[in-house]
């Protein structure tokens, strides 16, 4: 997260009702009687002025928060040594409270039909269990076994690829490159800024402007080339197919091992195969080769079927 700055925009009056006579709005600072019939001033009763009315305190220099005088509860200031009031010292008196800023009310909640659409969303989930998912048990007997084989053929030759500049093989050729963005960067646009208020507790209040700044992002380009490289490729599968538990691999049109890396020099490549277990009309595809020679033809196997539609669940075998 990017580092807050934080700056004063200086201290400000803060303000008092008096409780005795009602005069409104008395500085917190400047007045720590009531102007009108001398009443003292209750820290615990300050508030922040209303905005645009705020009266700044020039050449403010904050000592520390108002103490309560032990004797009499009035505020002294944080140098002072006796109460003003009373004479009492001010030793190992507490500071008075400090008032909160002022917070935004938050927006009005808006009517939630969440509720409405979970109980939606449980009755469809339900529905396509019972359809769809539910399973019960049914006997099915193994009518069949499938199976195919195939070898990959590689042929080696230039081939048409693209790459970052700095991604190309050593042994390209015909490279052409254009300028394309490949990632992008942070660059400083500025700050966002807000102002807070802070009872400093001596009868003002500070204003913090406390700012993040803001980036926006630029694109980063680079070389995106296009060249031709020497490499084996798949071009082609030789395959066989069969039923029955004995599959072989296909022989005819499979090159010989050991080619050499030279244009159009072909070589056997990758090896694939697949199984089926056959149930009447239904058929379970991909199956590992244990479970495929698990179950011989005409075999009664338990399993699991859908309820709705009975397809048998492979994965039950």
């Amino acid at each position: 997260m990017a580092e807050e700055r934080t700056e004063s925009l200086g201290h400000f009056e803060m303000l008092w009702d008096c409780e005795h006579c009602g005069t409104k709005r008395l500085l917190g600072k400047t007045q720590r009687h009531c102007a009108e019939c001398g009443a003292p001033q209750d820290p615990t009763k300050r508030y922040f002025p209303e905005a645009g009315e705020e009266k700044k305190v020039d050449g403010h220099v904050y000592d520390g928060a108002d103490r309560h005088c032990a004797a009499c509860n009035k505020p002294m200031g944080a140098q002072a040594k006796n109460c003003t009031h009373c004479g009492a010292p001010m030793d190992g008196t507490k500071e008075v409270l400090g008032v909160a800023a002022p917070v935004a009310p938050p927006p009005p909640k808006r009517k939630t039909i969440w509720p409405y659409v979970l109980g939606v969303v449980l009755i469809l989930g339900f529905g396509i269990w019972w359809r769809c998912v539910r399973t019960t048990d049914a006997t099915l007997a193994v009518t069949g076994h499938r199976w195919e084989r195939a070898i990959a053929v590689e042929e080696y030759g230039d081939v048409d690829e693209d790459a970052w500049r700095d991604q190309i093989p050593g042994n390209a050729s015909n490279m052409m490159c254009t300028r394309k963005e490949r990632s992008t960067k942070k660059i400083p646009d500025g700050e966002t800024c807000r102002d807070e208020k802070v009872d400093r507790k001596d009868g003002t209040f500070e204003v913090l402007k406390k700012c993040t700044p803001k980036y926006r992002s630029e694109g980063v380009d680079d070389d995106w080339c296009s060249f031709k490289v020497r490499k084996w490729r798949r071009v082609t599968d030789v395959k066989t197919a069969g039923t029955g538990l004995m599959a072989t691999w296909p022989t005819l049109g499979v090159p010989a091992v050991g080619a050499q890396e030279v244009p159009g020099a072909r070589r056997p490549g990758n090896r694939t195969e697949s199984r089926v277990l056959v149930f009447g009309t239904q058929t379970c595809d991909d199956v590992s080769e244990a479970v495929w020679r698990k179950y011989a033809d005409g075999q009664q196997v338990k399993v699991e079927v859908r309820a709705s539609t009975g397809k048998i669940v492979c994965s039950s075998l």
